[in-house]
């Protein structure tokens, strides 16, 4: 029918009605002409908070009776506050005027707020206005994300309240993570998680660095080390770093990394027998150790026609001349097929190859700060061990870091707990 009908302007329809349809969707397109305000928030929690049998209710939601606990959250984002109460200047106009209240909106799947939940917006001469909310309501869009609007109300300034809620009825304090919002990661971390993840980006940006300065060499845009007088570029390893994205980013320090040799069409089935492949599965029952070096003959490739000969690693071709090349140190491959830890108190161990043994033998992996520190404090140098230790860690480290931020352990309830806690506030109050 397409020779008799314009379909081009039905599929032109079709693709704006759907493009509308995913931005409402977004989470972030009901929120997009609000701008959010930075405030430090106490969400009720459900589980070590208690209600008057009787009632139902509680009367005293902050101070040395209240029997409500709460998890901080810090620099979280309310969207949608009136622009007077962002401007209010505590000097001028205290507690003793009319109510101030407005309303706000929070993104979905971050946290379940409560009536009784409170927040603070910070102002000048270190004084703060604590609002509380006094009503909840929610709308799902059609993920099946609910997003909330919440009223509030300005409740007091007294000090003594901000001390109870940071100490006697605080449970947890947690960060929130603007850019995790909307995604498949937790946008609530807990404090001493956020410190960490945060320690392991600063370790991963300065091991992405060294190895840079180590071992990239910018005329023949590739990874190289010197081994045996043998200039040695390694496909699989490249391979593995282009599959893991260890170089790319969203800023000035992204690196555009591609194979430098032609690479056969049983490449993916060479790579799937190679040590780095059983890294991503966690596979400690290594496949072999060794690959071969052959000269490079690839007419296209830049590491032709050089005034020293680059060799590639095979794990298929040999060459004749040359004997194999192991890619882990032999004690490490070792220990990493028998689960043998280093000795951490041992300082003339590498102990931060513990990292690599750990990750590959336990599924409840974690990193101490021994082996932090010694990765810090490593040595950094030109060598054929740190020329595959390092990338192996980045990629353990990048790993362990995103598991940090998608175990499902955020501070808010379920919605089942959110209906139910709800419910009983508004008991009395209706």
């Amino acid at each position: 029918m397409g020779n008799f009908t314009n379909t081009t302007y039905r599929t032109t329809v079709d693709s704006l009605v759907t493009g509308l349809q995913n931005r409402l969707d977004n989470p972030y397109y009901k929120f997009s002409d609000k701008k959010p305000t930075t405030v430090t928030y106490w969400n009720i929690n459900t589980k070590k908070s208690t209600l008057d049998q009787g009632s139902k209710t509680t009367y005293d939601q902050l101070g040395e009776k209240s029997p409500l606990r709460y998890n901080k959250i810090n620099n979280f984002q309310l969207y949608g506050i009136p622009r007077f109460i962002v401007d209010l200047n505590l000097e001028e106009y205290g507690i003793e005027s009319s109510p101030l209240q407005g309303e706000a909106l929070i993104l979905p799947n971050t946290l379940i707020p409560f009536p009784d939940d409170y927040f603070t917006i910070t102002y000048a001469k270190d004084k703060s206005l604590l609002f509380r909310v006094n009503k909840v309501s929610n709308d799902t869009i059609e993920s099946g994300a609910n997003f909330y609007k919440i009223d509030f109300v300005l409740d007091n300034t007294r000090e003594d309240y901000l001390e109870s809620l940071n100490n006697r009825q605080l449970v947890k304090e947690y960060e929130y993570i603007p850019s995790n919002a909307g995604s498949n990661f937790i946008a609530l971390l807990e404090s001493s998680d956020a410190q960490l993840i945060s320690k392991l980006d600063s370790i991963y940006s300065t091991l992405k660095s060294y190895y840079m300065n180590l071992f990239y060499r910018r005329n023949v845009q590739a990874f190289i080390y010197g081994y045996l007088d043998m200039f040695i570029y390694d496909p699989y390893l490249t391979e593995f770093i282009i599959r893991n994205r260890l170089y790319v980013t969203d800023d000035e320090s992204y690196l555009y990394v591609s194979q430098a040799v032609h690479i056969p069409s049983t490449f993916a089935i060479e790579y799937d027998h190679t040590i780095f492949r059983d890294v991503e599965n966690k596979e400690p029952l290594l496949h072999t150790n060794s690959c071969y070096p052959v000269p490079v003959h690839d007419p296209n490739s830049l590491l032709v026609d050089r005034m020293e000969d680059y060799f590639e690693l095979s794990i298929n071709l040999h060459h004749s001349l040359q004997h194999p090349i192991n890619w882990l140190d032999n004690d490490l491959f070792d220990r990493i097929q028998n689960n043998l830890p280093y000795d951490e108190d041992d300082i003339k161990n590498p102990i931060y190859r513990n990292i690599i043994i750990n990750y590959m033998n336990n599924e409840d992996f974690s990193v101490n700060d021994v082996e932090i520190d010694n990765l810090i404090n490593l040595n950094y140098r030109y060598s054929k061990d740190l020329f595959y230790e390092i990338p192996i860690l980045m990629y353990i480290i990048k790993d362990y870091a995103m598991s940090l931020q998608t175990d499902n352990t955020s501070s808010s309830t379920t919605d089942d707990d959110s209906k139910e806690y709800m419910e009983k506030c508004y008991a009395v109050r209706k």
